[in-house]
């Protein structure tokens, strides 16, 4: 949300990927394009998908050989994807995290510009796309496949700086601008890989809202709950729970929001409010995405110097277990996560009303109640972490 998709100029991921591309082009190798389907983004849309399904039903975040087995095939594709397919492939078709990068990103206030317009219009060689310089190792031209002479978005630029440098007149500056700023080009109506991918991560981010108020958790698993235990299948609970919490949960919340926006005539049907409801409306799960991070930092900082004094951790784990030990403290109490938390939210429902009217002002008047209603309702839950649990 701050520096845009910064995080893939040190991602070992692309590092992968770009080595195993070079080693494909020094043996000669016909490394193939992406088609038009695989730049969509609907593999990335599946991978994130998966992901997300075996985090709830196997956790794979918490039991380490199914982390380092995800860990390593994520390294193996990014090889393979790299030797076989050229100009960043893994990154722009295949990453789990791409569209998320994409859609969280789009507000930066990092950015790469042109200085002068007029300079990089002039310029004769346009090395910072030109085709044969892109597989140097240093100053090459854009390794996005963008034309950064052109650059009013930040979606997709990786701020790398390499077009810096292969800019002769030293032309292309880096900027440290005001969030989402005004002067960025907007999108009226999203793809549908990206509007399906905001959907799921609609889910994951309200269930994430939900666990930090307990009582409020149990009521948001009660139905996933309930039909494990009556159809006895308490060991698969966590599959069912991935199945409502990205699925069942997103639709009925999109189809609310959505129905606001057909009924106040800013769509003709569902799913294209859904399409021009994506873009304003993934500010307001970024900024609850973010203050759940805020809880998760204030609750989980008390570890640290733990993790220092034992880094292998099991036995601070065990003592803890046994109540040999106390639990850390949290670093700040957490009624000033909620308050701080509802201050950022507030901030990010401005912007998204502000890039909806921006992006489309004959219509933005039917997207409000939505974009409102969503910010509320995490603003609802939000305020239950600190005041009312």
């Amino acid at each position: 949300m701050l520096i845009g998709r910064s995080w893939c100029a040190i991602c070992p991921l692309e590092l992968v990927a770009n080595v195993a591309e070079r080693l494909g082009q020094l043996t000669g190798f016909k490394q193939r394009t992406l088609n038009r389907w695989l730049q969509s983004g609907i593999l990335i849309l599946v991978f994130y998908a998966l992901i997300q399904m075996f985090v709830a039903g196997a956790e794979l975040h918490r039991i380490p050989a199914y982390t380092s087995i995800f860990l390593w095939s994520l390294l193996g594709m990014a090889a393979v994807v790299g030797f076989f397919y050229k100009d960043r492939a893994f990154c722009r078709g295949f990453c789990p995290v791409g569209l998320f990068l994409s859609a969280y990103g789009r507000g930066s206030m990092l950015a790469v510009r042109p200085v002068e317009a007029s300079t990089c219009d002039a310029c004769p060689g346009k090395n910072c796309r030109k085709q044969e310089l892109r597989d140097r190792l240093d100053a090459r031209s854009c390794p996005s496949l963008l034309n950064p002479a052109k650059l009013n978005g930040n979606a997709d630029c990786l701020v790398c700086g390499q077009c810096m440098k292969a800019c002769p007149p030293g032309n292309m500056g880096l900027y440290l601008r005001p969030p989402f700023h005004a002067g960025d080009i907007r999108e009226r109506i999203a793809s549908w890989p990206m509007t399906l991918f905001i959907m799921l991560v609609s889910g994951f981010v309200t269930y994430e809202l939900f666990s930090e108020w307990k009582a409020a958790q149990a009521v948001y698993l009660w139905v996933p709950h309930t039909l494990a235990t009556t159809a006895r299948l308490g060991s698969h609970e966590g599959w069912i729970k991935g199945i409502w919490m990205l699925v069942v949960v997103p639709f009925v919340l999109w189809f609310l929001l959505g129905g606001l926006v057909v009924l106040f005539r800013g769509a003709r049907h569902l799913g294209e409010a859904w399409r021009r409801l994506a873009l304003p409306l993934v500010i307001v799960i970024a900024g609850s995405h973010m203050a759940k991070g805020l809880a998760k930092i204030a609750s989980w900082g008390g570890y640290l110097p733990l993790a220092f004094n034992e880094p292998k951790g099991t036995e601070t784990a065990l003592a803890i277990t046994a109540g040999a030990m106390d639990k850390p403290a949290s670093l700040v109490p957490i009624t000033l996560v909620s308050v701080l938390s509802l201050l950022l939210l507030l901030i990010m429902a401005f912007y998204s009303l502000r890039e909806s009217r921006l992006a489309d002002p004959e219509t933005h008047r039917s997207r409000m109640p939505s974009l409102v209603l969503a910010a509320l309702a995490s603003g609802f839950l939000i305020l239950g972490w600190g005041f009312l649990g």
